[in-house]
């Protein structure tokens, strides 16, 4: 049987500028049923948002991908409409703890979007060191290329 949970996901600017109109949803399916969606009007760069409660579940009988999605507006450097693949995946299992955080960010560096999911009551998944940055290095495994327009 299927088991609901919700965790809180603070978003990061790590862009390396102010970013407008930001979207974020959060989604167990392809089709974006059942998402939860949240904007944010403008950001500075190395600045936080949230938290966004974004549920999801584990088990049997459960949606086997966590879907996570951003889009936004940079007007200096790389300017433009920046968004990530509507099926950029980073599965919250079992062993999340939920009652930390779970970090969603976007690093200008490479021009990616990342996920870091707390892991115990100290440390974090898939080589994650729990502070967002503008590139979490090659041995980090959850990120996905922005697309540009």
């Amino acid at each position: 049987m299927a088991t609901d949970h919700t965790i809180n996901v603070r978003f990061f600017n790590r862009w390396g500028s102010a970013i407008d109109k930001v979207v974020i949803k959060f989604s167990a399916s392809k089709s974006g049923v059942e998402s939860n969606t949240y904007e944010i009007p403008h950001m500075e760069d190395g600045t936080d948002a949230g938290p966004f409660p974004r549920h999801y579940q584990t088990g049997a009988f459960s949606e086997e991908f966590d879907y996570w999605y951003v889009e936004f507006v940079s007007e200096s450097g790389s300017s433009g409409k920046f968004w990530c693949k509507n099926n950029f995946s980073c599965v919250l299992d079992k062993d999340v703890n939920n009652d930390r955080e779970a970090h969603f960010w976007i690093g200008g560096a490479k021009q990616e979007a990342y996920t870091g999911f707390p892991e115990g009551s100290s440390g974090w998944e898939d080589g994650y060191n729990g502070t967002p940055s503008n590139d979490p290095g090659s041995n980090y495994t959850c990120y996905v290329g922005l697309e540009h327009s």
